[in-house]
């Protein structure tokens, strides 16, 4: 009885050592931690969360192995997050208003690479990433970021929205239809090996929004918020540094539903501003801008909205007069029976037919 007494007392030990050792390979890593390489504008709170907003934003990290999850949540329901493992396919999952707890990794022993990027954009709710919890693995030095540096100013078609309706073209829209990730501008970043950063907002403008207002921000204010809206702070503009800015507004300045089109003087003017400001705080950047792919004049011809909004485009050019900022054209693409905006074919073509235009520019 003593010798069985004394094995269950090692056993009780032993389990208790296990537990203790399970306690111990779990890791809280704060969202803020210098070895998560955060790309995309960020709000770093002061508990050691980060807070955003803008498309695509990304959260990238290796680990030795384990388990790994995150504790996020969103300020509004239906928005999604995609988490990519070395060169599988991305996985996305929806977000809950609530912090909740999401495997990005199970544990199979093996190092990975690890990208989480948001898929949806302010307006469908603004995140939160509180930390990561790894199980079992070890947090490594992260993976490098390009050198080349690539900023991508524009509206929903620059977010992405639609990339990922249903190929069954179910009409049934919803918030899963966003797909930044394989939008114009990140895929033509990854052919040219930038880091991109997408800095844009769904229904806005230079001037106005889709339905007339002028007293949303428009792209020359949001462009200076860190979450566009009015509860972050203003961003960090000189800690991401463009190589090239591709602006691509004007589209809902320009919708036939507002009535006649943008006054030449005001729209033109706002576009010089915008542009000398931005040569100025990047004295070595090029900007490229352009009209967009929705634009055209078929709809209306006496409306002619793609001629007229190159008109603008070309007098700004040529008021701004310096040899960094540029016009280039776009190619019309019309969407699908069930939505304007491109398709993820139609940005994959986009993106090809802006690359030998962007590329010289590095």
């Amino acid at each position: 009885m003593r010798i069985a007494l004394l094995i269950s007392l090692g056993l009780i030990a032993l389990g208790g050592c296990a537990e203790q050792q399970t306690k111990a390979q779990l890791q809280t890593i704060a969202a803020q931690d210098h070895q998560i390489r955060w790309s995309g504008r960020t709000q770093a709170l002061p508990d050691g969360a980060m807070r955003f907003g803008y498309p695509s934003v990304s959260a990238n990290l290796n680990i030795s192995g384990g388990e790994l999850s995150v504790l996020a949540s969103s300020s509004k329901a239906q928005s999604y997050l995609a988490v990519t493992v070395d060169d599988q396919p991305p996985r996305r999952f929806e977000l809950s208003t609530q912090p909740q707890l999401y495997t990005l990794v199970k544990n199979d022993g093996e190092a990975h690479r690890i990208r989480l990027s948001h898929l949806s954009e302010t307006w469908r709710g603004v995140i939160t990433l509180e930390h990561f919890e790894l199980t079992g693995g070890k947090l490594l030095a992260p993976p490098p970021a390009p050198k080349r540096k690539l900023l991508v100013i524009g509206d929903s078609v620059t977010c992405g929205e639609g990339v990922h309706r249903p190929a069954d073209h179910s009409c049934a829209e919803n918030a899963s239809w966003p797909d930044p990730d394989h939008s114009y501008g990140m895929l033509l970043g990854q052919k040219l090996n930038a880091e991109t950063q997408l800095v844009c907002y769904g229904g806005r403008g230079l001037t106005r929004s889709w339905d007339g207002n002028t007293r949303d921000p428009q792209a020359p204010q949001f462009f200076n918020q860190a979450v566009a809206n009015n509860e972050a702070p203003p961003a960090d503009l000189t800690a991401f540094v463009p190589d090239v800015i591709l602006i691509s507004l004007g589209t809902n300045d320009f919708s036939l539903g507002i009535g006649q089109l943008p006054e030449r003087e005001h729209f033109v003017s706002t576009y010089v501003d915008f542009t000398q400001r931005l040569l100025t705080l990047y004295p070595s950047t090029e900007i490229a801008v352009t009209e967009g792919a929705i634009v055209n004049d078929n709809a209306d011809p006496s409306r002619p909205q793609k001629t007229v909004l190159r008109d603008y485009i070309a007098a700004t050019v040529a008021q701004v007069n310096n040899p960094r900022l540029r016009q280039i054209l776009s190619q019309y693409h019309p969407g699908d029976q069930c939505d304007a905006h491109p398709t993820g074919q139609q940005h994959r073509a986009m993106a090809r037919e802006l690359l030998p235009e962007i590329q010289p520019l590095f």
